[in-house]
């Protein structure tokens, strides 16, 4: 029997293999596909090898954009992932304080949430977890046989952004007024076969105040939980439809839908006192300018941690109500004011989690890691994950292409001609 270091060189292999791009994968070859945009991730790689470092934080300069508001700030902490950031970090997670003209739209996420709290309730009693998460997503016990326990969760990822109030289509990230990502998980043993992915009723709508996700230990944002448990139905009447109001300084303002510009597979994977949001793109085909402005690759990796809501924020980063974690959630905070993500936490609107920039273009330790009571035979994740995006990819090449994202999300795909790729 091999004894557990050839397991762990296996996996070691697997994950730089996966650097030079996914096994099979006719996304990601540029041989049979053609170059790479000229802003393309191939040459920012990460090298082989490269050991995992917690991230030493330094402090950061937050851009002096007043128009911005909240959306461009930069976190500023120095402190390790487990730790809380300062009181004086800098991003302002309430709506309530930015400019005028976005407030009749989002000016009290929180709020919005309160007045349907039927609804909430109502979908909080679904499983996290449903049997069949929709009708391409299929579940396997093989398959969750071979997940290692490392993989607390796994998933669809979808990546929109909102334009700035007034702005139909946007040339730049100035214009840009905030992120979103939207979690969809899957059965641990799941697996995606052909046709649409269909509808879900676990959905987790996350904002990101700060409208670049972090690509180095150096970065670090908040964001929180917008919506938790819910369909994509209701996160399509919240991000997907525009509304026009009246100010009394500037008039007629209207705020625009919010537009998806990637999609991928995502795992959630514990390292010890870390976890990690891991992720693989599959659309769209090649990376290009908006997704590299954004700060996303064709793969990445993040330390993925959860604030612990007895402890109050910085005044800039508070959000008007904490999260409603039972008894039994809580005690696992203990007195800690970060821990790593479990996904219990973020099925519970208002959670505060922190990003930090891991790895780009591979995922990194997380892709790496096996449990030492996982028994031979198990996958690595960057193993399984590889597999399912893979997976989400022939689906995906079998339909309509790029445009198979809107389709993902019951988007009216006639109303958008192309998935931005290019700012134009």
């Amino acid at each position: 029997m091999p004894v557990r270091t050839s397991s762990r060189q296996a996996a070691v292999k697997a994950n730089q293999a996966f650097t030079h791009g996914l096994a099979g994968s006719k996304r990601k070859s540029s041989a049979d596909k053609g170059p790479l945009p000229k802003k393309g991730k191939k040459e920012e790689k990460v090298k082989e090898g490269t050991v995992y470092e917690k991230p030493s934080v330094t402090e950061e300069l937050p851009e002096k954009n007043p128009s911005e508001a909240w959306s461009d700030e930069q976190v500023t902490v120095n402190k390790q992932p487990t730790e809380a950031p300062p009181q004086k970090a800098e991003e302002q997670l309430t709506d309530g304080v930015g400019k005028e003209e976005e407030k009749p739209k989002e000016a009290a996420i929180v709020q919005e949430d309160e007045q349907v709290p039927g609804e909430q309730k109502e979908e909080e009693q679904h499983p996290s977890v449903p049997k069949e998460a929709g009708a391409a997503v299929k579940e396997h016990q093989e398959r969750e046989s071979i997940v290692p326990s490392t993989v607390l969760e796994k998933g669809i990822i979808y990546f929109l952004f909102r334009p700035r109030v007034n702005v139909e289509d946007p040339q730049n990230m100035s214009e840009v007024a905030r992120s979103f990502f939207v979690l969809r998980p899957t059965p641990k043993g799941a697996k995606i076969e052909d046709g649409p992915i269909g509808e879900a009723d676990n959905c987790r709508l996350m904002m990101l105040p700060k409208k670049k996700y972090p690509t180095s230990g150096r970065e670090r944002d908040m964001g929180f939980v917008e919506k938790a448990k819910v369909s994509l139905k209701t996160i399509r009447e919240k991000l997907m439809a525009s509304e026009t109001y009246q100010t009394q300084t500037q008039g007629e303002r209207t705020t625009p839908e919010a537009r998806p510009y990637a999609e991928g597979v995502y795992a959630i994977v514990k390292e010890g006192r870390n976890s990690h949001l891991v992720y693989i793109l599959t659309i769209p085909e090649y990376i290009g300018d908006v997704q590299n402005d954004f700060g996303l690759f064709n793969s990445g990796s993040f330390v993925f941690q959860v604030k612990n809501p007895k402890f109050p924020g910085p005044p800039s980063a508070q959000l008007p109500k904490t999260p409603e974690y039972p008894e039994e959630i809580m005690s696992k905070f203990r007195d800690l004011r970060w821990v790593p993500v479990e996904p219990e936490f973020l099925d519970y609107p208002n959670a505060q989690f922190l990003m930090i920039g891991s790895a780009q273009n591979n995922l990194g330790r997380a892709g790496e890691i096996q449990a030492a009571s996982d028994k031979e035979g198990k996958e690595t994740p960057a193993e399984e994950l590889s597999k399912f995006e893979s997976e989400n990819e022939e689906r995906v090449e079998s339909l309509a292409g790029d445009h198979t994202i809107f389709n993902d999300l019951g988007i009216d795909a006639k109303k958008h001609a192309n998935l931005p790729k290019t700012w134009e």
